[in-house]
């Protein structure tokens, strides 16, 4: 299949690896794709552009594809751009990130499926929880079975060093990512325009070899 993925963001780059791997035909619509496309080498189609711009989209030949992915870290982009992909050129199937807790499937009466990355999050970490509750090695760590992959989830305290940075500029020395953050008992999505707080612990994700 032909699938559009709309914003290089972790998830969408992720999900391009999986779908090149499974055969299919990529085409990456991002401000940096082809920068994207340089340094990972993906080996997908790409176009540089803002996900919105609809002059952009039919230079990436949106209406030809099988399906289309709204991936960027900004929700109202994602919905926007989904809405133009159904509305003006026609594409029947239309997925997008979107990341709301509550009420997201609203969203599925416009006309195209919505994912929320909170939902999943949530879903995965109480799965691994509820799989390794009784095992004491887990203790600030846990592993989840997601697609066939064994991911180790590290809960990680940070220094006073890192309040007020944001997470884009904040990296892992063992080169882990950075799934998200829990503040005040709440798991929150990661984003990378997130300014850390006072008593924040990230939670890192790697997948087990």
């Amino acid at each position: 299949m032909q699938i559009m993925i709309l914003g290089a963001s972790r998830p969408g780059i992720a999900l391009m690896k999986r779908l090149i791997e499974k055969g299919h035909t990529c085409v990456l619509v991002d401000r940096r794709a082809q920068e994207v496309e340089r340094n990972l080498n993906l080996g997908v189609l790409t176009v540089d552009g803002v996900i919105i711009d609809t002059d952009i989209l039919k230079e990436a030949d949106m209406g030809s594809m099988d399906i289309v992915c709204a991936m960027s870290d900004s929700e109202n982009q994602n919905l926007m751009a989904s809405q133009i992909a159904r509305d003006i050129f026609q594409v029947k199937n239309v997925i997008t990130r979107v990341f709301g807790a509550e009420d997201f499937h609203l969203f599925d009466e416009t006309g195209f499926l919505s994912i929320s990355s909170t939902v999943l999050t949530a879903d995965a970490f109480l799965r691994a929880i509820e799989e390794h509750v009784e095992h004491e090695d887990y203790v600030g760590q846990v592993v989840a079975n997601l697609f066939g992959n064994n991911i180790v989830f590290t809960l990680l305290e940070l220094g006073e060093q890192f309040t007020g940075a944001r997470l884009r500029d904040v990296e892992d020395t063992e080169g882990r990512h950075i799934f998200g953050i829990v503040r005040h008992e709440n798991l929150l999505t990661a984003l990378p325009s997130m300014k850390l707080e006072k008593g924040d612990k990230l939670v890192l994700a790697e997948k087990k070899v």
